[in-house]
């Protein structure tokens, strides 16, 4: 009963809003023509054409590198129904008008990255349908963009139901399949599939918009479940900013080659290509990208590195075309860097650094821009690499920058089992992360090392051990001096970018970890 409910309010709220105008007449009757092995291209055109505002953008898009590759200017739409063919304009008329439909979004509700989740989702899937052969990769990119489509238009007709959800999902516990069926009687896949049914879509897609349903589908329908569904759990976590419960990149990989057969190499350079066409799409047709930009914080190595490139592409093509990046909070930052450009200059510290990496820049050469990197554009003042000797005995300052550089040099001279510096011995013993916003919060003055307080002065920290294997070598650690304010979220996240690149180095610095 509670879903019947769900549905119904759904279905009145898009009588109101009139619909979504992407399941207007144009496009049954593209979908009609472009499935018709009877129609020509011109049959197809003259269809296009009865949307002006159609026709206009399919032309834009066909003289569009991703599509046009040395044809010459696209000028009529016949043409550009040859070039890009009936599969690609079936898919790109329902990608162009949801852009169309939500555009205007609701204010509490961030529809844009909902879009931008079924755009990566389609273009992810058929970049590995393609690679793999697929029979259908325009059909595989429809069940891809469409995946999700319970979730849209209940956030798009309902946003207030849908944030309380959203709330439900952070504060309860639960996971996100029960807080749907404790809230809707449902999930989100049933509203999905009751939407596209009744606006006429083939059954097999409908079939794959669900776990359950897609039990049934054998062949190229049971392959575009699988291939969409990976997707979907991939940038689910590539674009993680709290928990996350699934399995992990490694893992997902590892599915992914099962089902396609292509080699990891070849399916992150699908993930690549499906970001680069996305953001394409959206500069274009001025679909805010700010929820494409995948975070930089990952604790894992390799999401965090394909992350940075993903990211440094966005916004290199924003610059290109003279926009400013997704805005952000600022970060509290010092006066070598100002607000709007932190973003900025911790992208172009990330791209030398994954320069150096590919180069197989030392570890030292690595380190050292590292240090730089967090002193220039995060708010810590000073910066340093601390190596422990082989012995795993002695502590000593390595690398260092930043103001007041000897009172640091002087304190961590430091040898196991001689006073106060155990208290970092068994820090690095624990290989976890030791963030201490404000020593005069949280009672962190009695219980930080006396000595530490006097000669380095901090106002605020941030220390990471640094390993190689299961070795510990050191660490890298950075600080606010006193009375310079306390270490913000905003600088913790910018240091921990720049130490994910530094545990890059060490893990490709050599076969026994060359040390720096």
């Amino acid at each position: 009963m509670k879903y019947q409910q769900t549905i119904n309010a759904v279905y009145s709220r898009l009588d109101r809003l009139g619909d979504l105008p992407i399941f207007s007449a144009t496009v049954n009757r593209i979908q009609q023509i472009s499935s018709s092995r009877e129609s020509d291209a011109m049959a197809l055109a003259m269809a296009v054409m009865k949307d002006a505002n159609l026709s206009a953008k399919l032309l834009k898009l066909a003289n569009t590198p991703g599509y046009n590759r040395g044809q010459g200017p696209i000028k009529v739409v016949s043409r550009a129904v040859v070039l890009l063919g009936f599969d690609r304009i079936k898919s790109l008329t329902v990608t162009l008008k949801l852009i169309e439909t939500l555009g205007q979004c609701h204010p509490d509700v961030d529809i844009g990255a909902l879009q931008m989740r079924a755009f990566l989702s389609g273009a992810l899937a058929r970049e590995l349908a393609q690679r793999c052969g697929g029979q259908d990769v325009e059909q595989t990119y429809l069940c891809g963009l469409l995946h999700n489509l319970g979730e849209t238009v209940l956030a798009y007709t309902q946003p207030e139901l849908y944030n309380k959800m959203l709330q439900l999902r952070q504060h309860s516990g639960d996971d996100w399949e029960s807080v749907q069926l404790r809230v809707l009687g449902g999930h989100f896949s049933d509203i999905g599939q009751d939407l596209a049914t009744s606006w006429g879509f083939p059954k097999a897609m409908v079939m794959t918009m669900d776990a359950l349903t897609a039990e049934q589908l054998r062949g190229a329908d049971r392959q575009d479940h699988r291939l969409v569904s990976l997707s979907s759990q991939l940038l689910e976590l590539l674009h993680a900013r709290g928990a996350y419960g699934g399995p992990g990149y490694t893992r997902l990989l590892k599915d992914i080659m099962a089902e396609t057969r292509i080699e990891r190499d070849a399916i992150e350079q699908s993930i690549s290509h499906a970001y680069k066409l996305v953001c394409d799409l959206a500069l274009e047709y001025a679909v805010p990208t700010r929820a494409l930009v995948p975070p930089l914080d990952s604790t894992d190595p390799e999401v965090a590195e394909l992350n940075r490139r993903t990211a440094y592409y966005i916004h290199s093509r924003l610059e290109s075309r003279g926009e400013p990046p997704p805005a952000e909070p600022p970060a509290r930052i010092n006066s070598q860097a100002t607000v709007g450009s932190v973003q900025s200059l911790q992208l172009d510290y990330l791209q030398t650094l994954g320069e150096l990496l590919d180069a197989s820049a030392s570890p030292q050469k690595v380190l050292q821009t590292v240090i730089e990197a967090i002193i220039k554009s995060t708010g810590c003042d000073r910066a340093a690499f601390c190596l422990l000797d082989r012995d795993g005995r002695q502590l000593a300052v390595r690398l260092i920058g930043g103001p007041n550089q000897a009172s640091l040099r002087d304190y961590f001279k430091l040898s196991r089992g001689q006073g106060e510096g155990d208290f970092f011995f068994r820090l690095l013993g624990q290989g976890g992360t030791l963030l201490v916003s404000d020593i005069d919060q949280d009672d962190w003055r009695t219980r930080l090392p006396a000595g530490f307080l006097a000669t380095v002065l901090p106002q605020g920290f941030v220390l990471s051990p640094l390993l190689v294997g299961s070795r510990s070598i050191g660490f890298l650690y950075a600080d606010r001096l006193r009375g310079q304010g306390a270490i913000s979220v905003d600088d913790f996240r910018g240091f921990n970018r720049f130490f994910l690149q530094s545990r890059l180095a060490l893990a490709h610095g050599g076969p026994k970890g060359n040390r720096a």
